[in-house]
């Protein structure tokens, strides 16, 4: 472990990962003490570890609120959408919108919207919010997110000041690189593969109870396809996590984000404890600004394979890998 420079490269992926933490945390101990959810377990971390693209942050809450104002006076008019119809409806949003921005910062005005991190952010995020601003109302969703974030935010720059410029605490330069990836083309394997999932899971295959281990996994590992390193960690965090917390279950169940807290936490020990021996082994490097969304994708494998079984998951996410694979190929073959 080595220190860096405030500001650089491995700096930023310290950052990323530390408030991401932070967040996690504040989040689960606000739901713990207001059993109050704000966008789920994993929005305030999210969005504290996006502070440094400020500009997609806001432009995440923008949507999720409108996302939940067109379902308010809109769909609720005419309809009355279950709970995860609704959450649906948020993930639609975000991709039309998120593509929409995409499109217009990429084409249009040629600057660079960081694709890793904004297919998550931008997609995945407004689904959340939107669904607890139906649930319990702007006041008790965009209040708390509006002290959280930014104090999840400076509590990750000071651990991250402290423990990768003060001290030599890094790791990142160990592990991590800096790998470049096409904006538009990742955004629209993440879009589609949120879009797969909704069909799947909440659509006209629904009956079949089938699981795709979270919304952006099939996506992720079809974009992952020409690194199979990604693959194979992530596909053995996901059997270490569900063993592990099997294990652990037997003696303590846990239920809801209880239990969602605790895979996460097995889940980034396990990917980063892979990525080192994967490092030690090959020399190969992972990427860094976009390493804690993999972080968390085992826990949410296990968490389906937890309650759904590894039947219905692994065959959910099978189709949905399928889907995304036949979208991308011919897009890889033109480009």
């Amino acid at each position: 472990m080595i220190s860096v420079d405030f500001g650089s490269y491995y700096f930023l992926v310290d950052l990323i990962h530390l408030t991401f933490l932070v967040g996690l945390v504040i989040s689960y101990l606000y739901f713990r003490s207001r059993h109050v959810s704000v966008g789920g377990s994993l929005t305030v971390g999210y969005l504290a570890a996006s502070l440094y693209m400020p500009w997609n942050v806001l432009f995440t809450v923008a949507v999720s609120v409108l996302a939940w104002l067109l379902i308010k006076y809109v769909v609720l008019k005419i309809w009355l959408p279950r709970p995860r119809q609704i959450f649906a409806i948020g993930l639609f949003a975000g991709v039309l919108c998120g593509g929409l921005w995409v499109i217009g910062g990429h084409y249009l005005f040629d600057t660079q919207i960081h694709g890793m991190e904004f297919a998550l952010i931008g997609v995945i995020v407004p689904g959340m919010l939107c669904n607890s601003l139906v649930k319990q109302g702007p006041s008790r969703t965009l209040v708390p997110l509006a002290w959280m974030v930014p104090l999840a935010g400076l509590i990750g720059l000071g651990l991250t000041w402290l423990t990768s410029v003060v001290l030599p605490l890094s790791f990142s330069s160990a592990l991590f690189e800096q790998i470049p990836r096409s904006d538009p083309k990742f955004f629209g394997i993440a879009a589609a593969s949120v879009l797969c999932a909704i069909l799947i899971q909440d659509g006209f295959l629904k009956d079949l109870r089938l699981r795709t281990g979270g919304y952006i996994t099939a996506g992720l590992l079809v974009a992952s396809s020409m690194h199979p390193r990604y693959i194979a960690v992530l596909g053995a965090s996901a059997v270490v996590v569900w063993a592990a917390y099997s294990l652990y279950a037997r003696r303590v169940p846990l239920f809801g984000k209880d239990r969602f807290i605790v895979l996460c936490a097995l889940s980034i020990l396990a990917v980063i404890a892979l990525e080192a021996l994967v490092v030690a082994l090959t020399g190969h490097r992972v990427g860094g600004a976009e390493n804690i969304v993999f972080c968390i994708l085992p826990a949410i494998v296990a968490n389906d394979v937890v309650q759904h079984g590894w039947k219905r998951t692994g065959g959910g996410l099978g189709l949905a890998v399928a889907v995304c694979a036949a979208i991308a190929a011919p897009v890889a073959a033109l480009s």
